[in-house]
């Protein structure tokens, strides 16, 4: 029987290592205790760099994983070779250190059946975490989307999402600029018409790696807020990019702002207390500072050269 959703599952960075693995074999753990009743396709994405190093046990957690390999190395890349190779209309795309809660196959496809004219839906993505500075970090790396209930939307999760296979191959994952170029993809599809939808159902718990992750997130986040508005002039605030580097100031105050309101909007989606507040809108002070070498990357031209993403 043809599945009703094919599920991508590829890691963006850690890929090769212990930590990733580790990652890795809890969301597969996750899938496998799915709720939905239907049929589904599950593909391990990996690169052909790997091929000898995708532990054994993977699909013992897993019944029924499929691991392909293409002699890509970019995590874009490889969602999209998945995609190409993927058996259903449906496709749903999870990075490997995401788990998933056992309802997210079942709310992806629910979402699909009841709004069919919806191209892309993006679930809520959460950092699970006994430290309220890693929940806030969580709220403000991957909140801005989060319309606090299920709701159109306008931009996409590429870590947390699924796609109508039409247009995911019409509107690729685009990897020539970064891990947080995902901007370009969602005006392509947005300038074609197609609609986006935020399912709060569709949880997915994110693996927290820490302060250095966190430095090497903003600095792609800063280069990549700048370089989509460069390539892309139809993104809103694109005349800023055209002024050059003297309009940093303002893009770190943009982007606090909406970091405040995001926080002020959503806590408690997040589990954080409301005498948390404050913290949450420090935090948000620290890591937009932390986006600023590379928005300065981006207006240099330069490329970021040393990352854990791929």
């Amino acid at each position: 029987m043809k599945p009703k959703i094919s599920v991508v599952i590829v890691s963006d960075y850690g890929s090769g290592d212990a930590k990733g693995w580790n990652d890795l074999r809890e969301t597969l753990t996750a899938l496998a205790q799915q709720d939905y009743q239907g049929p589904v396709e599950y593909l391990l994405v990996e690169s052909s760099a790997f091929a000898s190093e995708v532990p054994a046990d993977l699909t013992d957690l897993l019944p029924g994983l499929r691991t392909v390999f293409f002699d890509v190395e970019s995590s874009y890349a490889l969602k999209n070779e998945g995609a190409k190779v993927a058996k259903a209309e449906l496709i749903g795309v999870l990075d490997g250190d995401c788990a998933p809660d056992a309802g997210w196959v079942k709310c992806l496809v629910k979402t699909f059946d009841e709004f069919p004219d919806t191209a892309v839906v993006s679930g809520r993505t959460i950092y699970r975490s006994s430290s309220v500075t890693e929940r806030i970090i969580g709220l403000l790396s991957r909140g801005y989307l989060d319309r606090g209930a299920a709701a159109p939307t306008d931009s996409i999760a590429n870590n947390n999402s699924g796609f109508t296979r039409d247009a995911l191959l019409a509107h690729p994952f685009l990897d020539d600029i970064g891990a947080f170029g995902g901007k370009l993809q969602a005006e392509s599809m947005r300038q074609a018409g197609l609609n986006f939808r935020f399912e709060p159902g569709m949880l997915a718990a994110h693996a927290y790696e820490g302060w250095d992750m966190e430095h090497d997130i903003r600095r792609n986040s800063g280069y990549a807020t700048v370089k989509v508005r460069l390539i892309d002039p139809r993104i809103g605030f694109s005349w800023m990019s055209r002024l050059g580097r003297v309009t940093i100031p303002l893009f770190f105050i943009g982007r606090l702002l909406q970091s405040w309101g995001m926080i002020l909007r959503l806590w408690r989606h997040y589990d954080i207390p409301w005498f948390e507040l404050p913290r949450g809108l420090g935090v948000a002070v620290y890591l937009h500072w932390l986006e600023l070498p590379g928005m300065k990357l981006a207006f240099s031209g330069d490329r970021i050269v040393e990352t854990a993403y791929r």
